[in-house]
């Protein structure tokens, strides 16, 4: 009773029933492809950079591709409807860089201890202690008048 009322179409996507008027077919339907060419990049080898610029560029393309092998480099070239000009860019093709071997820390070199470090900052700081103190002997050994008589 509630089931696909059209045999053959998938449920939940529309289609369009029997008794819908299609489109009168006289007139030319708007076609996503120009002149029966593939809506991509065109790749055109090239032997140098100069041709690769003088190449012509298709306004309504995504842009050319020229591979020049025998220099080992790439250009792209395209258009831009907002400047009106077209842009080049280049491409270069380079090896990876390869992994340099880095030197080695010798094993014999001792590592780093902080307890040394923490040793000589106790001794300085019983230093400074030991100073304050006598210097807080030596204040309360000078005060004298009213204030310390009360």
């Amino acid at each position: 009773m509630y089931g696909n009322p059209y045999p053959g179409a998938y449920p939940g996507v529309y289609n369009p029933g029997p008794n819908v008027i299609n489109p009168p077919t006289g007139q030319p339907q708007a076609q996503t492809l120009v002149n029966n060419q593939n809506a991509g990049y065109v790749c055109r080898p090239v032997t140098s950079r100069e041709e690769a610029v003088a190449s012509q560029v298709d306004f309504l393309g995504p842009g050319t591709i020229m591979p020049d092998f025998s220099h080992g480099m790439i250009y792209f070239k395209r258009f831009n409807p907002n400047s009106g000009g077209a842009e080049f860019f280049d491409f270069s093709v380079q090896r990876p860089p390869q992994a340099q071997p880095q030197p080695q820390v010798a094993s014999s070199a001792p590592a780093y201890d902080p307890r040394e470090d923490i040793e000589g900052l106790r001794n300085e700081f019983s230093v400074l202690r030991g100073e304050m103190d006598e210097m807080k002997k030596a204040g309360q050994k000078r005060t004298g008048g009213k204030a310390a008589e009360q």
